[in-house]
């Protein structure tokens, strides 16, 4: 299943996205957030490997604003570039972006449902996006600094959660020194009080994962711990 770049226009800004659609019709169809590093190689294969799952999906850049065809590898100096370009963001302008995305991908499948996902960055963009009417499922892998409050709205994603009306997975691993032992157990804690029978909001943690554990590109890519969330979505998708 190879992908291809496409625009989707948020109100009059271009945004570079990566598009692969599938042969085989399924019920869902995927908006991919990606990680500091933009929209690079293992997005873009991380798009083809779910198409061949038979879910379309549409990677869509975060830092359209600042830079629009980021795309970087793992060094020290990509990170720090991406950082740089996510510090910038703000909370209204993801949830511009992601509504652009939605009503794209309602114009080719306007049945299908719509799941978000979101990797690093993207993960703590996929929470702020999950408060958006809509949207069946979020999965937000490993998205740090989602307890605290953003600067540019003096609010923390997760205070977002009684907007969401579907359902959201948060996976992240216990050695993830983004996401401290402090935050974690926040986050598993709010997701308790609004959803106490877990039905909606789903925490999963897995013993020993790293950040960025989902990704063969990363040092701390974790062979089982990657197979824990892609066995969550091909659950949520099959």
């Amino acid at each position: 299943m190879k992908g291809q770049w496409t625009i989707v226009y948020s109100d009059d800004l271009p945004l570079r996205c990566w598009w692969v659609d599938s042969v085989i019709e399924c019920e869902y169809i995927s908006i991919i957030l990606p990680e500091v590093f933009g929209i690079n190689n293992w997005i873009r294969s991380f798009s083809e490997k779910l198409a061949k799952q038979n879910v379309p999906v549409l990677a869509l850049p975060l830092f359209g604003r600042t830079a629009p065809k980021l795309d970087l590898s793992y060094r020290e100096e990509d990170l720090k570039l991406g950082r740089h370009h996510k510090n910038l963001t703000t909370s209204k302008n993801i949830i511009k972006d992601v509504s652009a995305a939605i009503n794209w991908v309602k114009e080719k499948y306007p049945e299908k449902k719509i799941s978000i996902i979101g990797f690093c960055f993207g993960g703590h963009a996929a929470l702020i996006a999950s408060s958006l009417q809509g949207i069946e499922s979020s999965f937000c892998f490993y998205g740090a600094g989602v307890t605290a409050p953003r600067t540019d709205t003096n609010f923390a994603p997760i205070d977002l959660l009684e907007k969401v009306s579907g359902k959201i997975n948060f996976i992240c691993g216990s050695s993830d020194d983004l996401i401290p032992l402090k935050e974690r157990l926040e986050i598993e804690k709010r997701f308790k009080i609004i959803d106490p029978l877990k039905e909606r909001f789903i925490y999963v943690e897995v013993p020993g994962a790293d950040h960025g554990f989902m990704c063969e590109g990363r040092e701390s890519f974790d062979k089982n711990a990657s197979l824990v969330g892609w066995n969550l979505l091909m659950k949520e998708f099959n």
